[in-house]
């Protein structure tokens, strides 16, 4: 049903629709007759078809060599839009890096832009363009109203009485390593932003180290990792926080086992540090951290506790049918 809803939503947004505003400004609409108008016609497509099926992401990857395909994510789950050429799909990404304010002439290095689009004359929704070349060709996504995705808190993550009661010990015991584990792209940049939000920005020191902070947080310091930097190495940016003593740390990522080595040898007794896991479940976390560590009883010493979870869909009030 998604699935053709999605065709639906791109047969019917024939011509362009959309507003686009680029860091420098309006994005001028091509003219009629074109091959840029087609472009603009078949991205403003993709973005309909997703803003349709509620998806939060628009992603463009290539599936063969000469085809490449669009998908969505919806609540977590991946959505199929459509298939297009290899040729049509490059330049509908090179519409969304121009409008992002991204150079149009590198293929290969990891890029990100933000840009505004919107139905009509304004643009209203906030989005986050990201490229990267691959053996088997250039992929985007189109993160959709970033910010907007890691505003909840803690009481609204949709956890039992009982386990917010659990979570709020582990945040107000304020020490050690805690980890937070969820499946790829189920929520666990909303839940570690919830984490940090608990706790007060303007009694403590509380920091983040992420590739891509996503939105900013009052009294919160959000640290950004660039790999592309000079000797750039993410336990070095670990280290160098960690020894300044602040009272909350969360890091987004683990890409390396010198990071959990960094993390596990950190001042625990004055430290909360929060690590965000790609993980299934809850033991594969803890394998994971304990094994990137390399020594069980240091990585068991600095544990205080574990969030795992993974975002599931709940039927909305006005589509429920008692039987």
């Amino acid at each position: 049903a998604e699935s053709r809803a999605a065709k639906k939503a791109t047969k019917t947004a024939k011509g362009i629709t959309m507003t686009f505003e680029s860091p420098g400004g309006k994005v001028p609409a091509p003219q009629p007759e074109t091959p840029q108008y087609a472009v603009r016609v078949a991205a403003e497509s993709l973005l309909n078809a997703t803003i349709e099926l509620r998806g939060s992401q628009l992603d463009i990857v290539p599936i063969r060599k000469d085809a490449y395909g669009a998908t969505c994510l919806v609540d977590g789950l991946r959505t199929p839009i459509e298939q297009m050429p290899a040729q049509q799909a490059v330049a509908v990404i090179d519409f969304f890096k121009a409008a992002a304010g991204l150079d149009l002439e590198d293929r290969r290095r990891k890029l990100s832009g933000t840009m505004k689009f919107g139905v009509g004359q304004t643009a209203t929704h906030d989005a986050r363009v990201t490229t990267k070349g691959t053996s088997s060709g250039l992929t985007m996504s189109v993160l959709i109203n970033p910010e907007s995705q890691v505003q909840r808190r803690v009481d609204e993550l949709g956890l039992f009485p009982n386990q917010i009661e659990e979570l709020r010990k582990i945040i107000e015991d304020g020490t050690g390593v805690v980890l937070l584990a969820a499946p790829p792209d189920s929520g666990r940049t909303s839940t570690m932003y919830a984490m940090v939000r608990a706790h007060d920005a303007y009694t403590s020191n509380v920091q983040t180290i992420e590739l891509e902070p996503q939105a900013p947080i009052e009294g919160v310091r959000l640290n950004q990792f660039d790999p592309q930097a000079d000797g750039a190495e993410f336990s070095t940016l670990v280290r160098s926080i960690l020894r300044r003593d602040p009272d909350v740390v969360a890091i987004s990522e683990l890409p390396d086992d010198e990071t959990a080595k960094t993390i596990a040898r950190a001042d625990h007794e004055h430290t909360r540090t929060y690590l965000s896991l790609r993980a299934d479940s809850a033991l594969a976390a803890i394998q994971m951290f304990c094994r990137a560590v390399g020594d069980q009883e240091l990585a068991a010493k600095a544990l205080r506790g574990e969030v795992a979870h993974r975002m599931l869909r709940r039927l909305s009030e006005n589509a429920k049918i008692p039987f």
